[in-house]
């Protein structure tokens, strides 16, 4: 069996929980603080669909989880192709200008690679898998 290829990890400064592809470092997509020897480790996920569930699930309050859990569960979204995936990650990489992935940006770079997916849809699941840091409320930067 192989090993997860990400990691649901808890920060150790503000205590959101976010994703770690393996190998790679980890960074809080909250306050971006780097994961450490103070960070727990939460979960372990396959592929980027269960990465999402299992970071929603461990950031949100207890008394909401099982309610979440059956929604989840209920509405199973088609899975994303590894070529799907890929292209998604181009996209947000061609609309970064100088390193600054803004909106307005990706709506361009979705429209110029014939992607039918909203800017704000795109930009939120990569934030939500710790893909994307949040710098202001127009303004991202992709993390490695």
């Amino acid at each position: 069996m192989d090993a997860p290829a990400w990691t649901v990890l808890r920060c150790s400064g503000c205590s959101q929980c976010f994703g770690r592809k393996a190998g790679a470092k980890g960074k809080c997509s909250r306050c971006g603080v780097i994961a450490n020897e103070k960070t727990e480790i939460i979960s372990h996920a396959a592929n980027e669909q269960e990465l999402q569930n299992e970071i929603s699930l461990a950031n949100v309050p207890e008394h909401l989880k099982s309610k979440l859990s059956e929604k989840m569960t209920s509405k199973t979204a088609a899975p994303v192709r590894e070529d799907d995936a890929h292209r998604l990650t181009e996209c947000l990489l061609s609309a970064a200008v100088d390193g600054i992935i803004k909106a307005e940006n990706v709506v361009k770079s979705l429209a110029k690679m014939n992607i039918t997916l909203r800017a704000p849809d795109l930009i939120e699941m990569a934030y939500s898998q710790g893909l994307l840091l949040k710098l202001s409320e127009d303004e991202w930067q992709g993390l490695d």
